[in-house]
């Protein structure tokens, strides 16, 4: 009943005309659906790091140290925030170094060859994104504490098991996918986009470092989908801090530049990835889904980009 009614909300409080106000992109039927080959869910590896962490032993007594020697809102407030910082930075490092080292054999799986961030630019976004760390996200997650904990978040033992760990971070990345998909879309229209995610736009290629470079509106704008999942369910601890970090994770694989051939197209129909995003920047609209690809068949704002892989296709045929 919630998606039902959420869908028909987001429906009519967002035209499907508005994504194209600004930059229009050409869009006709897809011809042949059967080429339509998405992205592994690079998901998958992560969750069944997060399954042989829960069953190797080592967590539970390294959770009981924190307990006994933290107090609870410190360890909520702190652990979500290395959580997010950590995430971050963690996985935009070997990409950042792929961009900084230019290596040639790694060129062709580079979305848009031949674009890189310069040095300037690396310092730049990094001064920012502390700042945003700082003086936006910190004081976000000081402030909802008190809400997780009061919708049933625990950091309590015993901890969850692998398979409660797993289905809530996935069901955590519906949700998110989902309600993202409208404040995206929303930050597309003409007075959101030229006020709040210009800003995001600054980088028609993106860069790993660049996920989480939005105007301080956007980020609180945007991390409402990311905390709606856990109030819904009132997770453990622990399985807020392990979203938080796949979800920054994911963030900056499809924000990276890279499509590798491990991302296995031909897997998983409902992963969007890196060049499914990296479109959305280059023609600045369409894919306005962040994680999967069914709000953008669903509501039909992938239509530019079928036409775009249609013509690839085609091209590497001819």
């Amino acid at each position: 009943k919630l998606f039902y009614i959420l869908n028909y909300a987001f429906k009519y409080l967002i035209p499907p005309n508005y994504p194209n106000l600004l930059f229009p992109i050409s869009a006709t039927p897809l011809l042949n659906s059967s080429r339509l080959l998405f992205q592994q869910n690079k998901m998958i590896i992560q969750l069944t790091v997060v399954a042989l962490a829960m069953v190797s032993g080592y967590i539970e007594p390294a959770w009981k140290y924190l307990l006994e020697n933290t107090d609870e809102y410190p360890m909520i407030v702190g652990g979500m925030f290395v959580s997010l910082v950590g995430g971050y930075f963690l996985g935009a490092i070997p990409y950042t170094i792929l961009d900084m080292l230019r290596i040639p054999a790694i060129e062709k799986y580079k979305v848009q060859q031949g674009r890189y961030p310069t040095t300037k630019e690396l310092i730049k976004i990094t001064w920012d994104l502390i700042l945003l760390f700082v003086l936006v996200m910190l004081p976000m997650i000081a402030i909802g504490a008190p809400i997780f904990k009061y919708f049933g978040m625990t950091r309590d033992m015993p901890l969850p098991s692998w398979k409660a760990v797993i289905i809530q971070v996935l069901f955590f990345f519906v949700v998110e996918d989902y309600m993202n998909y409208w404040f995206h879309r929303w930050l597309h229209t003409p007075w959101a986009y030229k006020a709040i995610h210009a800003v995001h736009h600054e980088n028609d290629a993106p860069f790993a470092l660049s996920a989480t470079y939005a105007h301080p509106i956007e980020v609180i704008l945007l991390g409402i989908p990311t905390f709606t999942g856990p109030i819904l369910v009132g997770p453990h601890l622990l399985t807020l801090w392990i979203w938080l970090m796949m979800r920054q994770y994911e963030a900056i694989d499809i924000h990276s530049g890279y499509e590798f051939p491990w991302s296995i197209n031909a897997v998983f129909k409902l992963y969007a990835g890196t060049e499914h995003h990296d479109y959305h920047h280059h023609m600045y609209s369409g894919n306005f889904a962040s994680i999967f690809t069914w709000c953008d068949k669903l509501y039909d704002t992938n239509l530019g980009y079928d036409v775009f892989k249609q013509k690839q296709a085609i091209a590497k045929v001819e």
